[in-house]
């Protein structure tokens, strides 16, 4: 047997980076996790990890990461919210941006050749042009984009540096273990805060908004493929499931899987978040191809999984409900 692969995963208490570790445990690898746990929650921590609990926003955190022959670096910790973005844009240009900069440069010096990093949709903007394709022009209309799309420009450069980095733009990642207190992220565990407490669901913004929902695991495998192809070296890729679905129809969906009749259940239209974009779905066709990958979970399937878990831990995990 060969050594034991090892990775660094930042934000790996948060809920991509807490499915990605547990996945390359089950892989093999020894995972080592850097996170802060400002947003993040211990309970999701995996017990195998070697955990670190550092602020990646701190100046000099890259001083304080475990002197070990990194196999990859998945940078998953930071800000992760384009309406939260507008509360503090120093914060969250030191947070996503800085922190990417400064992690990319310490991987380099330190000869790790592969390095992770999930960009967001939030880089496009409004685009006339659906379903979006890697190669529209960006037009981030939230702090939050702009940072990953300059961290994204970062990764490109320190790609042809000697780091082999590849860029994944997440759409609207839903799953087990999504955070239901936080309504100011995550379409899907907002509603479903609401509907696991029998309230009339707030809705911010139009019905016919549309996005483009990717369950976890179909995220995860991505990641995991992406990992030793040299074809994805030094690009950008959409991570989505490539299919348009507007909010009254994702509210008629997870109203019936609640058991409720999407009729009658109470929902009320109001306000709107800065700078949301209306609508956007992804052309997945680059991803597919370079990796033989398909999403395979449906909404319909995938909403039937989050809510099962959600239901059967409303007691006992307080932390996410």
């Amino acid at each position: 047997m060969g050594a034991v692969r090892k990775a660094l995963v930042t934000g790996g208490a948060g809920f991509i980076g807490s499915h990605l570790s547990r996945r390359l445990l089950n892989k093999g690898w020894k995972v080592f996790i850097v996170d802060n746990l400002s947003t993040g929650f211990k309970s999701r921590l995996p017990s195998e990890a070697e955990v670190i609990t550092l602020d990646i926003t701190s100046d000099d955190f890259v001083e304080y990461l475990p002197e070990e022959k990194f196999h990859a670096v998945f940078h998953l910790a930071g800000q992760s919210s384009g309406e939260v973005s507008f509360d503090d844009p120093v914060y969250d240009l030191k947070a996503n941006c800085i922190s990417t900069l400064r992690l990319l440069d310490w991987c380099l010096h330190h000869n790790i050749k592969r390095f992770i990093y999930p960009s967001s949709i939030s880089v496009y903007g409004e685009k006339e042009k659906q379903p979006v394709k890697e190669d529209a022009v960006p037009m981030p209309v939230s702090f939050y984009g702009v940072g990953k799309l300059a961290s994204e420009s970062y990764a490109r450069i320190y790609s042809g540096m000697g780091l082999n980095t590849t860029s994944l733009r997440l759409f609207n990642v839903y799953g087990p273990e999504q955070n239901t207190q936080n309504l100011r992220q995550g379409m899907i565990s907002i509603y479903m805060a609401y509907l696991l407490k029998g309230d009339e669901i707030l809705v911010k913004g139009s019905p016919d908004r549309f996005r483009d929902f990717i369950y976890i695991d179909d995220v995860i495998d991505v990641w995991i493929k992406c990992i030793d192809n040299p074809n994805t070296y030094g690009k950008t890729y959409n991570v989505a499931s490539g299919v348009k679905t507007t909010v009254r129809e994702l509210l008629s969906d997870l109203i019936k899987t609640f058991g409720y009749d999407p009729l009658s259940y109470p929902v009320k239209f109001e306000g709107h978040s800065p700078n949301d974009i209306f609508g956007i779905y992804a052309d997945i066709s680059a991803i597919k191809e370079v990796l033989e990958w398909e999403p395979r979970v449906s909404l319909t399937e995938g909403l039937k999984k989050i809510v099962s878990w959600a239901v059967n831990n409303k007691q006992n995990h307080g932390s996410f409900l």
